[in-house]
């Protein structure tokens, strides 16, 4: 384990704790090199409350917020997208157009989902965080976030893919996935 700036290799049967911003600042002066950290998982709203999770609940990675209380609103510093400090982490992310998944409700609480497909000579170019933003507002958001951008965007309708992915080998493999499915009916076997 090494401590210093973003980049390098992970040694087989090596691994990596990183953290921006504040997180960073805490890792630097709590964890040492080659020690144990305990991590607990705890999930609090924006008030600070904890949420309690059962077995119906799923949590899903995805920031920066695009849309608030039907206006656009991004900050992606505040949510350790971007860290204004390093300008080379997140920054060309944030600004620059790139492939993108969206995902928001509308006033009366359907979902809405979206992908744009980026780096695409005569295609499309993709979206910056504000395009995005204001691209899904205009599907009728009031409440918006990023779920994810770059070569793992991809969307898939009745199992078929429905985007051109940016990797030029194609659809990517991915660890997790956002899926919506048919709500079972009384009487229907869960599989």
């Amino acid at each position: 384990m090494s401590v210093g700036a973003r980049g390098g290799r992970v040694p087989a049967g090596g691994s990596v704790l990183q953290g921006i911003g504040g997180a960073g600042d805490w890792l630097t002066a709590n964890a040492d090199p080659g020690s144990r950290v305990r991590v607990a998982e705890v999930v609090r709203d924006t008030s600070g409350r904890r949420v309690e999770l059962d077995g119906d609940d799923s949590i899903v990675s995805a920031a920066p917020t695009l849309v608030k209380d039907g206006r656009v609103d991004i900050d992606a510093a505040a949510e350790g997208v971007v860290d204004p400090q390093d300008l080379s982490f997140g920054y060309a992310w944030a600004n620059a157009r790139q492939p993108r998944t969206m995902a928001g409700v509308d006033a009366r609480g359907r979902l809405i989902l979206a992908t744009v497909d980026g780096r695409q000579t005569g295609g499309s170019a993709g979206f910056t965080l504000y395009e995005a933003a204001e691209f899904v507002h205009s599907l009728g958001a009031v409440q918006a976030l990023n779920l994810d951008g770059g070569g793992s965007t991809a969307m898939a309708v009745r199992g078929a893919l429905v985007n051109n992915p940016s990797d030029a080998t194609g659809e990517r493999a991915v660890g997790d996935t956002v899926q919506v499915l048919p709500k079972e009916s009384p009487g229907t076997l869960a599989r």
